[in-house]
């Protein structure tokens, strides 16, 4: 079977996703929709796309389209799931899911009464080091964990005109590049959020998103965690930690796949010994993409599923919630919104 997809939106991650989408196995890139037909017919030429759409109607009509790609603002993430779904395709949406827990709950509702499936553009779960660093602190080496560190710094990513648009975007340095941190931390250490405290740096109105978040959060099993997100910093670090009672993880290089090369190991220390493991640079775009392929065909859900993107939604919201209201949030108090 070959699994026809349809693009929503010519965005920047849209260039990462066309060719990932292309090069997968048992699949087809069908179609590309813009509000505005020079973007979508340009993006078509660009990338050796058949069709071009304008509208709604036309693409969710097309037999050929099995998979929308929904990489639209992320206000509209939530309408045009629900949209494909209730049309009968499946939904593969960037992050972040949208923002409001209602609208990620929507989307999940919508998906499973349709019977299609939902999957989440948290790519950096497909990361070989990644898995690998989960598999680690499952078998129990690393011993009680204790701590974790993830943190990116960067100076600014191209930003999307509509970050400018008030309640397009919903935030900026967390959903431009903390979600994907925040997700790999409950993805490797295989524990939930409980509690959030952070800072987030100032908006404006010229610049209605913020450039600087740093946060700390309490997992359950009382594993402790500190996030530090910047759009600001040209020369800073990216890196995740794993810290246990008996050793250590140290994720070197393995976040960065869009502005550097990165070294791409994983390095594990404990008393006895440090162990250095070495990745090749992946696709991880490609792997998301053959990972819920696999998923259309066979029934079994994604490796990032409608629920993960929700509860990576869920911390952000908090942490911009424990901001705004200079408090610690408790997300129990946030479950009621779903």
């Amino acid at each position: 079977m070959t699994v026809g997809w349809a693009m929503v939106g010519t965005g920047s991650v849209h260039k990462k996703m066309a060719p990932a989408i292309k090069e997968a196995k048992d699949t087809k890139l069908v179609a590309v929709l813009s509000r505005e037909k020079g973007r979508a017919v340009a993006f078509a030429n660009d990338h050796g796309i058949e069709k071009t759409y304008d509208s709604w109607d036309g693409l969710l009509h097309d037999s050929e389209v099995n998979v929308v790609y929904v990489g639209s603002p992320n206000a509209l993430h939530a309408p045009h799931a629900i949209k494909a779904a209730e049309a009968g395709k499946h939904v593969f949406c960037e992050k972040p899911m949208a923002p409001t827990l209602q609208e990620c709950r929507s989307m999940i509702d919508a998906c499973e009464k349709n019977g299609v499936k939902l999957g989440l553009g948290l790519q950096y779960r497909h990361h070989p080091a990644h898995i690998k660093a989960r598999e680690i602190v499952a078998s129990g080496e690393l011993g009680h964990l204790v701590f974790a560190n993830a943190q990116v710094e960067i100076s600014s990513l191209h930003t999307p005109g509509w970050y400018y648009e008030p309640g397009m975007a919903g935030g900026g340095a967390i959903y431009m590049v903390g979600i994907h941190r925040i997700d790999l931390l409950r993805f490797i250490l295989g524990h939930e959020v409980q509690e959030v405290s952070a800072f987030i740096g100032e908006r404006s109105a010229e610049q209605p998103f913020e450039v600087m978040a740093v946060g700390m959060l309490r997992f359950d099993n009382d594993v402790y965690s500190t996030v530090h997100f910047s759009l600001n910093i040209p020369h800073g670090n990216d890196s995740l930690e794993i810290h246990g009672s008996k050793g250590s993880l140290f994720c070197i290089g393995t976040t960065s796949l869009w502005w550097s090369g990165g070294s791409q190991e994983l390095l594990l220390k404990t008393d006895t010994i440090t162990t250095k493991y070495q990745f090749q640079k992946p696709n991880v775009y490609k792997s998301e993409v053959e990972d819920f392929n696999s998923c259309v065909m066979g029934g079994q859900d994604p490796l990032a599923t409608g629920m993960d993107g929700l509860l990576a939604s869920e911390i952000c919201i908090g942490m911009l919630k424990s901001s705004s209201e200079r408090k610690t949030v408790n997300l129990e108090t946030l479950k009621s919104s779903r």
